[in-house]
């Protein structure tokens, strides 16, 4: 009778141990130490476009990595900050030829976009996103919608800008 008890409880413990992880799911967030934002871009006049640029300070050898999910088609790009300054000053949507960002995914909307960039010298980059408005109506809300995942050992700073294309 107790080999037929050792049995059960082993059993039973066994059970246990199988199922026991489909009762713990962590979140996505502590899976990847991301902190998570929502962030809106004001559609622009048709034809030109708006920048939302988003800087922080990042220190040699770290992985900036995260994903985005947007309601419309955006340029976005992790770049350094004379990168980023050479962009603005040329007054366009496009990158200057001079411009070499760390990670570049144009035109992308949807969800499940990922990206990631090494450090290679410390100071201060910029996650910028380009919303471009080609002349169609592209969404009714006036503005798109970007949820934006990063690591939690940046902060983001924004600022809004528009310029023509």
């Amino acid at each position: 009778m107790s080999n037929m008890v050792n049995r059960v409880v082993i059993s039973i413990l066994l059970i246990f141990a199988i199922f026991i992880p489909f009762f713990t799911f962590p979140t996505a967030a502590s899976q990847s130490g991301s902190a998570y934002t929502v962030v809106t871009i004001n559609t622009p006049t048709s034809h030109q476009c708006a920048l939302l640029p988003l800087a922080f300070s990042a220190q040699k050898g770290e992985l900036v990595q995260g994903y985005f999910t947007t309601d419309v088609p955006v340029d976005f790009y992790i770049l350094t900050q004379n990168d980023f300054n050479a962009f603005v000053q040329g007054n366009t949507c496009s990158l200057p030829q001079s411009v070499f960002p760390l990670f570049i995914l144009p035109q992308v909307g949807g969800s499940n976009n990922t990206y990631n960039a090494a450090i290679q010298t410390s100071g201060t980059y910029y996650i910028l996103f380009v919303y471009r408005n080609n002349g169609l109506s592209q969404i009714a809300s006036g503005h798109a919608t970007i949820d934006l995942g990063y690591p939690t050992f940046i902060t983001l700073t924004t600022t809004n800008s528009s310029m023509s294309s």
